[in-house]
């Protein structure tokens, strides 16, 4: 089967196995076969091959299986706990993470291969200094693989030069995280997060899922004498660091008049301070008559 045909196949099967969500569980039970029966014979007409079936997610490919096999209570189940919101745990084999559903005999190995769906849920709980180390709190698990440990580090990565400083973060048995970093070379710090266990490992930005107390506003700190680091999400709601150093040391006075000037500008507008004038535009130079 040529890359061409495989694509072809892939969309066919997407098709044809897409209406069985939500909706396949509204329909009344004339319906549900009709739908079945209608779907079976397709596939019965179709010559797929293993790669487009291997293409398809894996709750594709096991709906896949139930209909080939007449399997209609277990497909009823797979739908409606993915539509509850229940998805299946997961158990990791030589590398490999495999969804578990005890209700499904004879399924292949491979059709419940999620190994490359697997993510990290996360979850950033606060950011801020704790003297010239960032602090960051959090949670982070590997979605469905079912652990009593999980490994997490925090990721500092350089957005220019994608250079990396990393550092083990202390963990709870829920995945909750603490941890500080130091920052100290200029250039904007993206924050990740790596979540790793049974030899998998998966890696997310932190800040786009985030708890309701986190501090969004640019948190400002002098980290060295001639260095300042701001704390800040991006446009895409991710936490990053921006490190700015001066050629000349900081002053004391200049930094607290740095950090008090946004607030005195928000206050006063483009208004002229009082007791000022406001200057005049100057008076062109007379010019003697011809």
């Amino acid at each position: 089967m040529t890359a061409e045909t495989t694509e072809c196949a892939i969309s066919v099967l997407q098709d044809l196995l897409r209406v069985y969500d939500h909706r396949f569980l509204e329909l009344d039970e004339r319906r549900r076969e009709r739908l079945i029966e209608g779907t079976r014979r397709a596939l019965g007409e179709e010559e797929f091959g293993d790669a487009a079936r291997a293409a398809l997610p894996s709750s594709y490919r096991l709906r896949l299986f139930c209909l080939r096999y007449g399997l209609r209570d277990e497909l009823e189940r797979l739908i409606r706990d993915e539509a509850e919101g229940r998805p299946p745990g997961a158990v990791v084999v030589g590398g490999r993470v495999y969804a578990m559903y005890p209700y499904l005999r004879g399924v292949p190995r491979d059709d419940v291969d999620i190994t490359s769906e697997v993510g990290v849920a996360h979850r950033l709980d606060a950011a801020g200094w704790h003297g010239p180390r960032l602090r960051v709190r959090g949670r982070a698990v590997l979605e469905q693989i079912e652990t009593r440990e999980t490994r997490v580090e925090i990721v500092l990565r350089n957005a220019a030069t994608l250079t990396e400083h990393r550092v083990v973060a202390g963990v709870t048995p829920d995945g909750s995280f603490d941890a500080e970093q130091p920052v100290q070379e200029p250039g904007i710090w993206e924050v990740h997060v790596i979540a790793s266990t049974l030899g998998v490992s998966r890696e997310a930005p932190l800040g786009p899922v985030r708890g309701p107390r986190v501090k969004t506003d640019p948190q400002r700190r002098a980290i060295a004498p001639d260095t300042e680091a701001t704390i800040h999400f991006t446009t895409g709601d991710r936490l990053a660091v921006l490190v700015e150093r001066d050629e000349a040391p900081i002053r004391p006075l200049t930094r607290l008049r740095r950090r008090l000037l946004p607030r005195h500008s928000a206050r006063l507008g483009s208004r002229p301070h009082p007791g000022t004038d406001t200057p005049k535009p100057p008076t062109p130079p007379e010019t003697s008559p011809n």
